[in-house]
């Protein structure tokens, strides 16, 4: 196994067992397989619990993350619609919108914010370069 597939493996296990273990599902049987990645930082998976399909997103930098498959019926468009997520997200914890975790300091806020924005961002432009994607 090359390098760059035994990081898509390792990543995609580890994002897999986050995704259980926080109990978004009722069967622990999750099948995934990468559909679109840049080897050694993010990969883009469809994953099927039961009849369910969804698409998940996971990278050394990045949220692990998951929305419904058929919110996209693309790789691009699911990159699209984590950033837009992300992003909403973001500006829902800035303006208080969301409970926070109590044990969370108010600069360690401002950090998940800030990071959340750069991923977002950086989602976002990856989503429009046509040649990545093709």
């Amino acid at each position: 196994m090359t390098a760059d597939a035994d990081w898509a493996k390792k990543t995609l296990e580890s994002a897999i067992h986050e995704i259980i273990s926080g109990g978004l599902f009722d069967n622990p049987f999750l099948q995934a397989r990468p559909v679109w990645k840049i080897d050694g930082s993010l990969l883009i998976a469809e994953c099927r619990a039961g009849e369910d399909r969804y698409w998940l997103i996971a990278g050394n930098d990045s949220p692990t993350d998951l929305i419904a498959g058929d919110t996209a019926v693309s790789a691009r468009e699911a990159a699209r619609h984590f950033a837009l997520k992300w992003q909403l997200a973001a500006e829902k914890l800035k303006a208080g919108e969301v409970a926070t975790p109590s044990n969370l300091a108010a600069d360690d806020l401002v950090k998940k914010v800030a990071h959340l924005v750069r991923c977002a961002e950086s989602l976002y432009e990856l989503a429009q370069q046509t040649s990545i994607w093709e």
